[in-house]
């Protein structure tokens, strides 16, 4: 039997031997590193599933461990995530600003994952969810961008501040830091502000409208194989903030009457079709392809929200199962991207082109990837969003089923720019002699690829999971079988659709075979023209690839960041102010301190 606090400890000398490894040989490092994610992997996979991992604490004091489906569905996901990441470590060693603490932060982070999981005390929550904090601060940098590790920082203090704060009110009036007794015993005011300030906390991490700024930056410039954590995995952490607050803090607002659920969840829901719709436009114009996909895991924890803030087995059943299949498509998407970037050095979309030609199984594993995040068969984001909008429309909830579909929609758009520029575009000259990813990207990017399949095909064995996540919090679940799906308004068949879109591709291969094949000229070959091309970078049509729907909300798109520097403009003043105040040398700053001081202590006695 594993032990969670062996694991946990095991993470932490791995991390110190991972660090002495690295500096002595990077390659030796990052191999060590695979093995520690993969033994942690084997260790809950295989003890997880059914609650038999040891809990016992010995060498931890004050902390304390319990298991739950919840709290390993989440772990085995984010674990997973973490250990096909790992295989690119070896290839990108040499491109990290700080190479020999990189290994020993990724396991250190893992190991947060781990406690914050599985622990049943909310300091000791509080405490891992800070490691996986600051050890991603200072991942981020790694990718030689302080600024994107400050910005993550920043709404990620604002998270902490407020988990703290709803932790410590919970405590006030229940008197206990037992997780699940004292979210179940909040009532009144207290909890209703221990929801807002979970709320707020889950929001902040999970990057929904509005404090969503920092993903687009952090997950721009932070190091190429650790954007899939960032975002397949990491993430997912306000995704659990959120299920405590949303299902396990009973309901201490009003019902609002037309819509059948407390005003307070209704007010999540809406912020999530935000977030949905925000993310979506705002991927559709991006141009750096890390950036776009931020974007898109911003439209996908609104999806999140909108299940979640519904008091429905259907919708829960479609949040956690979106959960699994995002953080899949997620992380086979920024592999992708990360194997293409490690021989291009760009993340440009105007700047690359044709990579198909030159590295067609990476350009497979997007195309898989993409197809999941848009919500189409026979991929898993296809089910995962088949039950939200199942569960969205017979709650009524006719704005958020609005932006539930404009966000499948949209997102077909945005993921399609990078395939049609960066894969299918026109093929570059400095790019000529790139080729496909080494065997060890390859590896995991397949694994990645087939389960974003499997997913969409076999969606039972999770179901079967998600199942007793539901019984766990109270909710009856759903009904399905080894090739069906019930929702409210009817049953949905993946195996018989998969079997569909098979008979299709298979007519279409036949036709392309048997019709006659179109000539392959060189980029520069202009003949039938009637002009003479002087710079092929002119004729790459990822340049203002949805100019005309972009100018439709251009003006809109930049309140949100204006806002935001203005407020850090105004945090900035007030630290300047304050160190000045506090540090300064001049005697009559300090006078008036002193001053300050008795008068405020004069005030006191006085009141």
């Amino acid at each position: 039997m594993a032990s969670i606090e062996l694991l946990i400890l095991g993470l932490v000398v791995s991390s110190l031997i991972a660090y002495v490894l690295t500096r002595f040989k990077q390659v030796i490092g990052s191999i060590f590193t695979i093995f520690a994610v993969m033994f942690v992997f084997v260790s809950v996979a295989a003890f997880g599933f059914n609650m038999g991992l040891d809990t016992t604490v010995h060498y931890l004091p004050g902390i304390s461990f319990s298991q739950s489906y919840l709290g390993f569905y989440f772990a085995i996901i984010i674990i997973f995530i973490y250990l096909m990441v790992s295989f690119f470590h070896p290839h990108f060693m040499d491109k990290y600003t700080y190479k020999n603490t990189y290994n020993m932060l990724f396991l250190l982070s893992l190991a947060g994952v781990i406690g914050a999981f599985y622990t049943d005390h909310f300091l000791n929550l509080f405490l891992f969810f800070e490691l996986i904090i600051w050890t991603t601060m200072f991942l981020i940098p790694q990718g030689k961008s302080r600024e994107a590790a400050v910005t993550y920082f920043g709404f990620s203090l604002a998270g902490s501040v407020s988990l703290l704060l709803g932790i410590l009110l919970a405590f006030e009036q229940t008197g206990t830091l037992i997780i699940n007794e004292s979210l179940s015993t909040l009532s009144g005011s207290t909890g209703t502000f221990v929801f807002v300030l979970f709320l707020i906390a889950a929001f902040a991490k999970l990057g929904a409208f509005p404090l969503h700024l920092w993903l687009p930056i952090a997950h721009g410039h932070a190091p190429h194989p650790f954007s899939p954590v960032l975002s397949g995995a990491l993430v997912k952490l306000g995704a659990f903030i959120g299920i405590l607050a949303l299902v396990k803090i009973f309901p201490t607002t009003q019902v609002f009457e037309t819509v059948g659920l407390p005003v307070g969840h209704y007010v999540v829901a809406l912020i999530g079709g935000l977030s949905i719709v925000f993310g979506t436009l705002m991927a559709i114009k991006a141009d750096d392809a890390k950036e776009l996909l931020a974007y898109s895991s911003m439209s996908h924890g609104g999806y999140i929200l909108v299940a979640f803030s519904l008091f429905n087995s259907i919708a829960f059943a479609g949040g956690l199962y979106h959960i699994l299949a995002h953080a899949l498509a997620s992380a086979g998407a920024f592999m992708a991207i990360a194997a293409v970037a490690r021989v291009t050095h760009t993340t440009k979309i105007s700047e690359m082109g044709g990579m198909i030609h030159k590295m067609p199984i990476t350009y497979l594993a997007y195309l898989i990837a993409i197809i999941s995040m848009a919500g189409i068969p026979p991929m898993g984001g296809f089910i995962s969003k088949w039950l939200i909008f199942q569960a969205v429309i017979d709650q009524g909830l006719i704005f958020v089923g609005i932006a539930v579909f404009f966000g499948s929609v949209g997102s077909f758009l945005y993921v399609f720019r990078p395939l049609a520029a960066l894969f299918l575009g026109q093929e570059f000259r400095e790019y000529k002699d790139v080729k496909e990813a080494p065997l060890l990207i390859l590896i995991p990017t397949a694994i990645i690829m087939g389960l974003n399949i499997y997913t969409g095909i076999f969606p039972k064995v999770f179901f079967d999971v998600i199942n007793k996540i539901i019984l766990e919090l109270g909710f009856g679940g759903i009904t399905y079988t080894t090739f069906t799906i019930s929702g409210n308004n009817g049953t949905l068949n993946p195996g018989l659709i998969s079997l569909v879109f098979v008979v299709g591709i298979v007519i279409a291969f036949i036709i392309f075979i048997l019709l006659k094949k179109s000539r392959k000229v060189g980029l520069m070959d202009t003949y039938t023209a009637g002009n003479f091309v002087h710079d092929e970078h002119l004729f790459h049509y990822s340049t203002d690839f949805y100019a005309p729907l972009e100018r439709l909300y251009e003006k809109q798109s930049h309140y949100m960041t204006k806002f935001y520097k203005a407020l850090a403009e105004k945090v900035k003043e007030l630290g300047t102010f304050l160190k000045y105040v506090f540090m300064s040398n001049s005697l009559s700053v300090v006078i008036l301190l002193i001053m300050s001081i008795i008068i405020f202590v004069l005030w006191g006695e006085v009141l």
